[in-house]
This record gives structure tokens, sequence and C-alpha cells, in this order.
């Protein structure tokens, strides 16, 4: 990350600018991580409702 900041400050970028982008990254990628946790358990609970019902 470090050095992502300094390459972002050699391009011209300010540091508010280079922290705002980081932190929009990292709620992205967080909010994508927890969506595929919900998709999984939607699905194991998918799989284990319709083996209860054979």
């Amino acid at each position: 990350m470090l050095e992502l900041l300094g390459d972002a400050v050699e391009a011209g970028w300010n540091k508010d600018e280079i922290l705002a982008a980081m932190i929009e990254v990292a709620d992205n990628n967080a909010l994508a991580m927890h969506q595929n946790v919900l998709v999984s358990v939607e699905t194991e609970l998918r799989k284990l409702m319709k083996k209860n019902r054979n």
C-alpha cells in the first residue's frame, strides 16, 4: 500500500484523493466478500433444505 501511495503521489494525486480512493477500493472489496459469503450460505441452506425434504 505504501508503494501505491508513493506511485499515486508521483502521478500528481494529493493525499486526500489517494486515501479516498484506497478507502473506496477497500469498501468495495469488503462488500464483495460479504456478498460472496451470503451467496455461499444461501446455497448451503438450500442444499440442506432440499436434502431434508427427501
